[in-house]
C-alpha cells in the first residue's frame, strides 16, 4: 500500500510539470541496462507524458561508461551525436576538455540557482569543470561492505563488534574462508572501471590520484603507498582474484561473506537473497581523517550541438535529477539520489530508506563524497587500463607493494600531458 502511494505521489508530481512541445525527438545514450534498464524507460515514459509532442528515444544501451563516451567521440566525427547522455561520473573533465559537453550555468540561472533545484550541495561539485557545471549527477555509488551476516557469525564475529580495520576485517575473512572450501571469506572490488576500487583506498587514506595543482601524479604518497600496501594484505589474506560480476553472482548465492563493493548492488543483493541469509551493509572503512569517497555511478551531460535542442535537453537533465524522478531511480537502483528534497520528502524517500536501511548507508556516507578522478589529456582513457595491470599483478600475487609504486609512478607519468 505504502509503495502504491508513493507511485501516485510520484506520478502527481511528474504530470504537474506538462508543457507543450513541437514534435521533436530526444535521443539519449546510456551505460549498465542491468542497473538503469527500467529506470531510464519509466523516466522517459513519464517526460514524454509531461511534455506532449516530445518522444524520448532510448538507443540501445551500452556495455560500460567508456562505452558511450568513446562513443560520443566518434560521433564528433562521423555525426549522430545524442542529445543527452549518461556517462560515468569519472568522464566529465574529459567531455568538457574536448567540447563534448555543454555548459549548463545559464540554463541553472533561468531557473532560480542551483539552490532552487534541491540537489544536495556537495553531488554538483562533481559535475563542475574550472568553474562551469558540464554536468548533473544522476545516481551515485559509494563503496560499502556487503555482509552475510550468518557466515559472520558461524566464524566467530558479531555485528555488534565487527572489526573497523582492513586488517582485522580481513582476518575476519579469512576465519570463514576456513569454515568450508567453497567459502570466500572476503573480496574487494579491485577491477572497477578507472580504478575506482584503487581510487577508494587512496581517497579514504587522505590521499589523491593527481597533483594538488592538478599537474601530474599526486599518488606517490604515504596514502599512495598504503593503498597498494592494502591491496597486499586482501592477497595475504587468501582474497582470490573475482571479478566484480563473478562477486556480485557469488555473494548472492551466499558463499562470500564480506565483500567490499559498490553500493549500486545493494538492491540487486536483497532481491535476490530474499530471506536465504540475514543481509547487512556497513560503511566503507575510512582510515584518514581527512578521507574522503570517490563517487561512482552516473552524470547526465547535454551533448546535442543544436540550440535549440539544448533547452530540451536540459529540460530532461533536470526531470531525470528531479525529486520524484530521483524517487523511482532510488527504489529500481539502489544508487543513492542527488535529490536532497526526495529524501528528506516521507511521501516520496524519507520513509523508504527507514525500511530499507541496507540502501540507506551509502546514503549516510554523502558527507565524504569526492570526484571520481579521470586523468587529461590524450591518454585519459589509455591509463587507467595501465594502472590497472599493476592492480591486478598485487592481487595475484605477481608483484608486491613495494615493487610496485617505482614502476607505477613513472609509467602514468610518461603518459601524461606535459606541464
Amino acid at each position: 500500500m505504502k509503495n502504491a502511494i508513493c507511485i501516485g505521489a510520484i506520478a502527481l508530481i511528474l504530470m504537474g510539470q506538462t508543457a507543450v512541445y513541437a514534435e521533436t525527438v530526444l535521443e539519449i545514450s546510456y551505460a549498465l541496462p542491468s542497473n538503469y534498464k527500467t529506470t531510464q524507460e519509466e523516466i522517459a515514459r513519464r517526460f514524454e507524458e509531461a511534455h506532449p509532442g516530445v518522444r524520448v528515444e532510448l538507443r540501445a544501451p551500452l556495455a560500460t561508461y567508456d562505452d558511450v563516451v568513446n562513443g560520443l567521440l566518434k560521433a564528433r566525427i562521423a555525426g549522430g551525436t545524442p542529445d543527452v547522455a549518461f556517462v560515468g561520473m569519472n568522464h566529465i573533465g574529459l567531455l568538457a576538455e574536448r567540447g563534448l559537453a555543454v555548459p549548463l550555468d545559464r540554463y541553472v540561472q533561468k531557473q532560480g540557482g542551483w539552490q532552487a533545484l534541491g540537489y544536495y550541495d556537495k553531488i554538483l561539485s562533481l559535475g563542475d569543470v574550472d568553474g562551469k557545471q558540464y554536468g548533473v549527477p544522476f545516481a551515485i555509488a559509494l563503496p560499502v561492505l556487503h555482509v552475510n551476516v550468518d557466515l559472520v557469525r558461524r566464524a566467530g564475529g558479531s555485528m555488534e563488534t565487527f572489526p573497523s580495520s582492513w586488517e582485522e576485517i580481513t582476518e575476519l575473512g579469512r576465519k570463514i574462508s576456513a569454515l568450508d572450501p567453497k567459502l570466500t571469506g572476503f573480496t574487494f572490488q579491485y577491477d572497477a572501471w578507472a580504478n575506482w576500487g584503487l581510487q577508494t583506498l587512496i581517497r579514504a587514506a587522505g590521499g589523491r590520484m593527481d597533483a594538488p595543482n592538478g599537474c601530474g601524479i599526486g599518488f606517490e604518497t604515504a596514502a599512495g603507498r598504503s593503498a597498494l600496501e592494502t591491496l597486499q594484505l586482501f592477497h595475504d589474506k587468501g582474497m582470490p582474484a573475482m571479478s566484480w560480476q563473478q562477486v556480485v553472482q557469488a555473494f548472492s548465492s551466499g558463499t562470500i561473506g564480506i565483500a567490499a563493493a559498490s553500493s549500486s548492488s545493494t538492491a540487486r543483493n536483497q532481491a535476490q537473497i530474499k530471506t536465504a541469509f540475514e543481509y547487512r551493509t556497513l560503511p566503507f572503512p575510512i582510515t584518514s581523517a581527512n578521507g574522503k569517497l570517490p563517487s561512482g555511478g552516473t552524470m547526465l551531460v547535454v551533448t546535442t550541438p543544436d540550440p535549440q535542442k539544448q533547452e530540451l535537453a536540459w529540460e530532461y537533465a533536470k526531470f531525470a535529477t528531479s525529486p520524484a524522478a530521483q524517487t523511482i531511480m532510488a527504489q529500481n537502483t539502489g544508487y543513492a539520489p542527488v535529490s536532497q528534497r526526495a529524501v528528506d520528502d516521507p511521501a516520496l524517500l524519507a520513509s523508504f530508506y527507514k525500511s530499507h536501511p541496507n540502501q540507506a548507508t551509502a546514503l549516510a556516507q554523502m558527507s565524504k563524497v569526492t570526484n571520481w578522478y579521470m586523468w587529461p589529456g590524450p591518454n585519459g582513457l589509455k591509463i587507467p587500463s595501465v594502472i590497472q595491470d599493476y592492480v591486478d599483478a598485487i592481487i595475484v600475487g605477481k608483484s608486491s607493494a613495494g615493487e610496485t609504486m617505482p614502476r607505477l609512478a613513472p609509467a602514468v607519468t610518461a603518459l601524461l600531458p606535459p606541464c
